[in-house]
C-alpha cells in the first residue's frame, strides 16, 4: 500500500517510558536502560500532551488540548504539538499509525 503525504499520522504512547510526577519535577522514565540518560524532565504542557497520548492523537488533536488548557495561539499550539512529538519519536517513546485520508 503506498501512503499519501495527505495521510493522518496519529501517535500514542509506548510502553517504553513512564511518567511520574516526582517532588513537583515531571519525569520520563525509560523502562529500560536507553543510552546515557535513562530520564527526562518535562514542563508542564509537555506533561499534559503526554497524558493526552494515552489514547490514539494527531497533532491538531493535540493543539486543541493545549489551547483549552493555556492561553496559546493555534498555530503556536500545533507547532509546540509537533516539535513535542518530534522529540518523543527521537526517543522512541511513542507509535504512529497512519490512516488513508
Amino acid at each position: 500500500m503506498i501512503m499519501s503525504t495527505a495521510d493522518i499520522v496519529e501517535y500514542r504512547r509506548g510502553d517504553s517510558y513512564v511518567y511520574r510526577l516526582t517532588v513537583g519535577e515531571h519525569l520520563l522514565v525509560a523502562l529500560h536502560a536507553r543510552g546515557d540518560e535513562p530520564l527526562y524532565a518535562l514542563t508542564p504542557t509537555g506533561a499534559l500532551l503526554w497524558e493526552r497520548l494515552a489514547d490514539w492523537s494527531t497533532p491538531e488533536q493535540l493543539a486543541d488540548a493545549l489551547s483549552s488548557e493555556y492561553e496559546v495561539g493555534r498555530e503556536d499550539a500545533v507547532q509546540d504539538a509537533r516539535d513535542f512529538l518530534e522529540q518523543l519519536v527521537m526517543l522512541q517513546a511513542v507509535q504512529t499509525r497512519r490512516i488513508p485520508t
